[in-house]
């Protein structure tokens, strides 16, 4: 299918539009935030319900089910699928989303910051991942989101649309954010349950 680009693109999702720069104060909730696909033989609307901000609440949880019951060998072993340890897929969640929040923060505050690059593979492989404890990377990522949704919950709809520039991947909005970033999770508890099966722990 032929993609018709429109004044910018999220990398992920190729022929996305995001468009909006105004509106970054705390307001009542409103309905929805519209993104637009644009495709070169038509249009079609797609809304970010503000159901999503309850979702990405409740990944904190979520992420801390799916290793319950785990001892330190398990979450330092590396069964496949993929590379990293367990312990090494739950500091990466947080590490990310300790990025992920302060890029949003400054897609609200500021005017279309850049948004640079941070390399996954250099924090897991150089920053003692093996020596960080799993409840403290637990409790950052659940009081991390738990905290920025209070903010996200005051938003008007417009404040969605406040945009950044990442210097890889492109213009980006904050409800696109919100979005990837329970996207981001699922991704990896993919990985992280058939590790555990692996070790002959399923969840």
């Amino acid at each position: 299918m032929n993609l018709l680009v429109v004044e910018a693109v999220d990398t992920n999702k190729i022929g996305e539009v995001r468009g909006g720069t105004s509106g970054s104060g705390c307001a009542s909730a409103g309905s929805s935030v519209r993104t637009i696909w644009i495709e070169a033989f038509g249009f079609s609307e797609v809304s970010m319900d503000r159901k999503l901000i309850e979702e990405y609440v409740a990944c904190g949880p979520k992420l801390r089910r799916a290793v319950a019951g785990l001892g330190s060998e398990d979450l330092t072993a590396r069964p496949g699928p993929g590379k990293w340890s367990i312990l090494e897929l739950v500091v990466h969640l947080t590490d990310s989303d300790c990025i992920s929040i302060d890029r949003m923060k400054r897609m609200l505050t500021e005017d279309n910051p850049s948004l640079l690059y941070a390399d996954e593979t250099a924090y897991v492989d150089r920053l003692c991942t093996h020596d960080q404890a799993l409840e403290d990377a637990l409790t950052l990522f659940e009081v991390g989101r738990r905290q920025f949704a209070r903010v996200l919950r005051k938003l008007p709809d417009d404040a969605f649309e406040r945009p950044g520039t990442h210097n890889r991947r492109g213009r980006v909005t904050v409800g696109a954010m919100v979005k990837d970033y329970i996207e981001h999770v699922d991704y990896h508890l993919k990985f992280l349950h058939d590790k555990r099966q692996q070790l002959g722990k399923p969840v």
